[in-house]
């Protein structure tokens, strides 16, 4: 479903309707247009986030967690991107196939959470960034503010490998090796 500005106006007006009831039926002084004034400051923050006017954007694909939880098993879409924002993405790689001398993925986890499921027998390179939030690397992390880097036993930069670019901002990621 698509939210436009003419229904976030339109429930605007109807909160204001159901304020005014309560204000004279229940006598009780609601201030409606300081809620008001925060509802708007965080549609236009939404829009901005979000990079766009209308909230065509504003629901999930299948591969990003936007205010909800998605569950992503073995495979790697085509802009080798997944977000967690306000929601949980759990990405299971532990069937990946690595067809190239680089297999390169980001996870973003903003106000949100990922975990990301790897085979024990996959070579992978972890660069983790962390601001407000953490990284849960397979042999430590980053978490607050800081960078962290993490190589598997296995990894050798003459075979095929995974690198995972993970960053959370007010969020966490949980990386495992099964």
């Amino acid at each position: 479903m698509k939210m436009g500005v003419g229904i976030f106006f339109g429930i605007i007006i109807i909160l204001v309707g159901i304020s005014i009831l309560i204000k004279v039926i229940f006598k009780i002084d609601f201030p409606i247009f300081k809620i008001l004034f925060g509802l708007f400051l965080i549609y236009l923050g939404a829009k901005f986030i979000f990079g766009s006017f209308g909230f065509s954007n504003f629901r999930s694909s299948g591969d990003d967690a936007i205010f909800n939880e998605v569950t992503i098993d073995g495979k790697i879409n085509e802009k080798r991107e997944y977000n967690a924002v306000f929601g949980k993405a759990t990405i299971d790689l532990r069937d990946i196939e690595l067809t190239e001398k680089v297999t390169k993925i980001e996870v973003n986890a903003v106000f949100g959470g990922c975990v990301i499921r790897l085979n024990e027998q996959t070579p992978v390179k972890i660069n983790a960034d962390a601001i407000f939030g953490g990284v849960d690397l397979p042999e430590g992390g980053a978490g607050g503010f800081g960078s962290s880097n993490y190589e598997s036993d296995n990894f050798d930069e003459a075979r095929n490998y995974l690198v995972i670019q993970a960053s959370a901002v007010f969020g966490g990621i949980e990386i495992n090796r099964y």
